[in-house]
């Protein structure tokens, strides 16, 4: 199974979409990791934000999915927000 970013056929061209922007970019990586365990794996496993930061990017441009890390800091930021709110 595979997910497009920016247009770009992975593996399955059912997936092929256009995505204009970063937003919409990491929205379809955090797809991707969602179904793609092994990748899920690799990014739980970084040491602290500033490296899930990099491998994020890193492995968003892999899939031609391009993002800055200010994208994926507020994305933490705005998840680690909706965690606690589902507490309080």
């Amino acid at each position: 199974m595979g997910l497009p970013c920016r247009g770009v056929k992975i593996q399955n061209p059912s997936w092929i979409m256009e995505a204009p922007n970063q937003q919409q970019n990491l929205a379809r990586f955090g797809e991707w990791v969602l179904a793609d365990h092994e990748l899920h794996d690799r990014l739980r496993a970084a040491a602290n934000d500033e490296d899930f930061i990099a491998l994020a990017i890193r492995l968003g441009g892999e899939r031609g999915c391009v993002f800055t890390a200010s994208a994926v800091a507020t994305a933490l930021r705005e998840q680690r927000r909706a965690g606690l709110e589902r507490w309080v």
